[in-house]
């Protein structure tokens, strides 16, 4: 009850991050911290900030009904893309069998955006058709798995992961021994 401004500005002194409340000190009470052009980008990687496995989805204007950006809360982690070709491209390869592996060998129930600074993702080239033929894969396996669509998933699935290996240089056989590796977890 009473003043609502006085209300408000309880709520956000009440915040709980000490590095929030010192800013707050030198600023206004009401400043919005982290925030930056990543934030209002069009295109996202988006996947959630607890569990075992990276599952990365792609949001953007040609994913949902108005364009709006996606503004996640802190539970998702979201990772900015200057094209829609560049976010099927990240998620792709983040989605593929040796990311997988890769992040479950550091991680426990947090996959935390510390991931893009431990599994390379090469920055995106629209030049190089391995890069474009990943986003390609990945946009239509996003498609299946909207449609519940088990066995394209598993198909797409199949070649997202023999590009992925290409592009990070894994062979024939240290595929399938990543594969088999999450196959047994």
């Amino acid at each position: 009850e009473g003043d609502p401004k006085r209300r408000e500005r309880g709520t956000l002194w009440g915040r709980a991050s000490s590095s929030v409340v010192k800013l707050m000190e030198t600023g206004a009470f009401y400043s919005m911290f982290a925030v930056g052009p990543y934030t209002m980008a069009e295109w996202k990687v988006l996947w959630p900030e607890v569990g075992h496995s990276v599952r990365a989805g792609v949001s953007g204007p040609s994913t949902v009904e108005k364009a709006k950006p996606s503004l996640p809360d802190h539970s998702i982690v979201a990772v900015s893309c200057d094209s829609e070709s560049e976010a099927y491209f990240v998620a792709g390869l983040l989605n593929s069998s040796p990311a997988h592996v890769a992040a479950a060998a550091y991680i426990v129930l947090h996959p935390s955006p510390h991931i893009m600074q431990n599994i390379a993702v090469p920055k995106f080239k629209k030049t190089d058709t391995n890069h474009t033929r990943l986003a390609d894969l990945s946009r239509q396996c996003h498609a299946a798995a909207q449609q519940n669509n088990e066995d394209k998933i598993a198909e797409l699935e199949s070649e997202i992961d023999a590009l992925a290996a290409n592009i990070w240089g894994i062979t024939d056989a240290e595929l399938k021994a990543i594969q088999k590796a999450l196959a047994d977890m």
